[in-house]
């Protein structure tokens, strides 16, 4: 918890100190999206990550969105922007025009690599996932990709967006924990 207090904290500093955490990812494979593009390195079985994020018919009701599976990065691009509008529902918070970035690293210790070298910190684990509003971007690892955790950080982007004012990081990573919390109860 202390960990994620760190990362909210972080971010907040991101474009101040000048991060640029899109450089690391130039020649990763790239799906866009209304709302997100997603990166993922090579190594990382698309496959998978659509295995792992498992969204529910449930969640296609709830968020009134069905599922394209009519190749793998439609279904996984459909997939992402279900889990947006159910994480929106579920702040009741809705932002029109949001973009995000997301980045998938191939396992937990790249994500971890790259965090120690983005806040020059030796900090021993990333947690499974952070959000940096500075460059606007979601960072995973493939080995973590989980359709609670994925909602927490887009809960993270809606929030930076929504209020005009931020509110702590503590009660963003409370109304965060939340959005997962409803995500894994219904599974």
């Amino acid at each position: 918890m202390i960990l994620r207090v760190i990362v909210c904290c972080l971010y907040l500093l991101a474009p101040v100190l000048g991060f640029a955490a899109g450089d690391d990812f130039g020649t990763a494979t790239k799906i866009d999206t209304e709302h997100f593009t997603i990166y993922y390195k090579s190594g990382v079985d698309i496959n998978s990550l659509i295995s792992q994020l498992h969204v529910s018919k449930t969640d296609q009701i709830l968020a009134n969105q069905m599922l394209n599976a009519s190749s793998p990065e439609s279904q996984l691009s459909s997939m992402i922007e279900i889990l947006f509008t159910r994480a929106g529902d579920i702040l009741d918070m809705h932002v029109p025009g949001l973009k995000v970035n997301i980045r998938i690293f191939a396992t937990q210790q790249d994500l971890i690599a790259y965090y120690n070298d983005l806040f020059h910190a030796n900090i021993p684990g990333a947690g499974d996932s952070f959000y940096l509003e500075g460059v606007r971007s979601i960072f995973m690892s493939a080995e973590n990709l989980k359709r609670e955790i994925l909602g927490h950080e887009i809960g993270q982007a809606i929030m930076s967006r929504y209020f005009t004012s931020q509110p702590s990081a503590r009660i963003q990573e409370v109304l965060s924990g939340y959005i997962q919390y409803q995500l894994r109860k219904s599974k």
